[in-house]
């Protein structure tokens, strides 16, 4: 990752008027424009702007919204000033226009107009939302004025700490216009200017909250856990209702949002009363089920300038910066690189493609995820291979693997049809299936448990610790199966292997690890909890091709020709199988084969780049119906029954 690149604000327009006290007046101060074409130019991608089709509708509430435009207008001067009982002062510069803390408010402002501000819309993590003028992100708050008169917020307090209304002062120039919005940016940074406050947002989750001069309050709000370039929203403007939104607005309207259950609009945010407890807007919680949803179909498009367009056929494997767009907000600059080795295809043809989200822009991420991995199935004619197979891996076999469904993909506003969209293994799958993240990851490429290929396992996290992968392929020296698999057990769990193994045996995976030679497409953890190594399958679009393939006999891993020569193992081994088969026919795996060939029919039929004919496409999604049919049977034939 490169350090962070400034990114422009959708702009606004802070009404920010110089107080005497100053010395003169100044007008604009930090001033922002609004761009009303949403889509702007981000950095790193030559300023291109981003064109294509949105996205699949979200959640409800996110519609509209747009990307970012450029900032524009006079630099700011001063800064917040700092609750004098706080404990950390912001002074006042006579060299960059900073305003006295002690700024005496307008006392013309009854209560029951400035008691009608509401804190608006906020983002506690924001990494390629929105900039201020000299290009720096930081945390925001807006704030909403719906009436119909001015409100000066000098000597007005903000807070991230409920028990201490006034944390921070905000300065005489600070001006909350009629029927407007304010940004107020959270980056600890005051003498920034006027609307730079120092205090800060915690994306685990915290508080914010606005009083008056003599401490009392105009509204408090606490806050879950955020996610990264995602705000919290009342929808629309002002109402009781908070949204998770992906179509962020600083200091423009909000999206509308949808209605309440009742059929009728969402009604205004209660008034402020500090004997209740703060409305509590709730923690983003896991969004990236938006993008890899199993019934979901993402629409992505990605934009690719002319220098990175060149770069990326000069260079496939080397990452270049692009606009990643979803459901019409723009997004990045992301790093885009194309990947496969057999299924290899260059940018003008139809690709597989891997985007990192934060290559570019330090804590960058996307629906929570930092990569996607797109497959362009071109070794799979059924083209519903491997969402089925992860599916039966996880539900079935109940080891860890990556969600998976299919995505449309546009690249320059040009249609590249239908790709599976496949979970990258990385930390956040680690966390969503282990209790810690922090062991060593490896990438298992043509790798076995054999000393000469331990250091060939690639490291993709965690420490380069390899005595687990060394431990394993010690004990695989020894000649009596059963002593060999009581070492490696050491190092191995054992009963994730025989699940691991079982699921391959199942969905016909006899393209990896423990059935290829050597050892293929799998993922070692060192499990940090069990001190073990745990599997995990990737590469599945070979999956449901051949029932004839014997799932013993075809075996090649030492660790599991151990296991087959031990009779308690192999045993284990065949009752993981049975276990494995039941749950998957349990979850009526033929009917939802069929259930994909139809969802797949259209989007399969608008693919103009794929590889396959349509004759191709039926006959192997007819084969994979016989496969799934059959599979009792042959493996019946095979192994015996299970453990009494």
């Amino acid at each position: 990752m490169s350090h962070r690149a400034a990114v422009p604000l959708t702009s606004i327009v802070l009404a920010l008027a110089m107080a005497p006290a100053c010395g003169g007046t100044r007008d604009g101060l930090s001033g922002y424009v609004p761009d009303a074409a949403g889509a702007a130019a981000r950095a790193g991608a030559d300023g291109t702007t981003p064109t294509g089709e949105g996205g699949a509708t979200g959640s409800a509430g996110d519609t509209g919204g747009g990307g970012s435009g450029t900032a524009t207008g006079a630099a700011g001067a001063g800064g917040a000033g700092t609750d004098p009982d706080a404990g950390s002062g912001g002074a006042a510069g006579a060299g960059d226009g900073g305003i006295a803390p002690d700024a005496t408010p307008d006392p013309t402002i009854p209560r029951d107009i400035d008691g009608r501000i509401t804190i608006n819309e906020l983002m506690a993590s924001n990494a390629l939302t929105a900039a201020d003028d000299a290009g720096q992100v930081g945390d925001w708050v807006e704030l909403y004025n719906p009436t119909d008169v001015d409100v000066p917020l000098g000597g007005y307090g903000v807070t991230n700490d409920l028990a201490n209304p006034r944390k921070a002062i905000l300065p005489a120039a600070v001006v909350l216009r009629a029927h407007d919005r304010l940004l107020l940016w959270l980056d600890g940074n005051a003498a920034a200017g006027p609307a730079h406050v120092p205090l800060t947002l915690s994306k685990d989750g915290g508080a914010f909250g606005l009083a008056r001069p003599d401490g009392t309050s105009i509204d408090r709000v606490t806050f879950g856990a955020q996610e990264v370039d995602f705000s919290a929203a009342r929808e629309p403007d002002g109402a009781a209702r908070w949204v998770i939104e992906w179509h962020a607005s600083p200091g423009v309207a909000n999206p509308a949002g949808a209605a309440a259950a009742d059929g009728q609009p969402p009604g205004a945010a209660p008034p402020e009363d500090d004997s209740v407890p703060p409305e509590a807007i709730p923690a983003a919680g896991d969004l990236s089920g938006r993008i890899l949803g199993y019934d979901v179909v993402p629409q992505l498009a990605l934009t690719i300038p002319p220098a990175q367009w060149a770069a990326l056929q000069a260079d496939p494997d080397t990452y270049v910066p692009v606009t990643l767009t979803y459901d019409g907000r723009a997004y990045g600059p992301v790093g885009l690189h194309l990947k496969g080795m057999q299924s290899f295809e260059p940018i003008d043809a139809k690709p597989s493609l891997h985007i990192n989200i934060d290559k570019f822009v330090d804590d960058a991420t996307f629906f929570g995820l930092k990569d996607i991995t797109l497959n362009n199935m071109h070794s799979d004619p059924s083209m519903m291979h491997e969402r089925m197979a992860y599916w039966v891996a996880r539900q079935a076999g109940g080891i860890p693997a990556s969600r998976a469904n299919h995505a449309q993909l546009t690249i320059n506003g040009q249609p590249y049809g239908l790709y599976t969209n496949v979970e990258t293994v990385k930390k956040r799958i680690l966390r969503r299936w282990f209790t810690s993240d922090a062991g060593a990851l490896f990438s298992a490429t043509d790798v076995d448990f054999v000393a000469a290929d331990i250091p060939f396992f690639e490291l993709t996290s965690g420490p380069d610790d390899r005595s687990l992968l060394a431990g394993v392929a010690m004990a695989m020296t020894l000649t009596d199966p059963d002593q060999a698999l009581a070492a490696a057990s050491a190092y191995v769990d054992m009963n994730e292997f025989l699940r691991f193994w079982a699921t391959c045996a199942v969905i016909g995976q006899f393209d990896s690890f423990p059935y290829s030679n050597p050892g293929d497409d799998y993922f070692a953890y060192a499990n940090p909890a069990t001190q073990r190594l745990a599997f995990m399958p990737w590469g599945m679009d070979e999956t449901f091709l051949s029932s004839a393939v014997h799932i013993v006999d075809r075996t090649y891993a030492p660790l599991a020709k151990a296991c087959i020569a031990s009779a308690a193992c192999y045993q284990a081994f065949v009752d993981a199988v049975w276990d494995v088969l039941a749950k998957a026919e349990a979850l009526g795996w033929v009917a939802e084969r069929d259930r994909i060939v139809a969802q797949l029919a259209p989007l399969i039929a608008a693919d103009s780049k794929r590889h396959h004919l349509d004759s191709e496409v039926a006959h192997y999604q007819m084969d994979m119906w016989y496969f799934l049919q059959d599979r009792r049977a042959w493996i019946t034939m095979m192994i015996p029954p299970r453990t009494p």
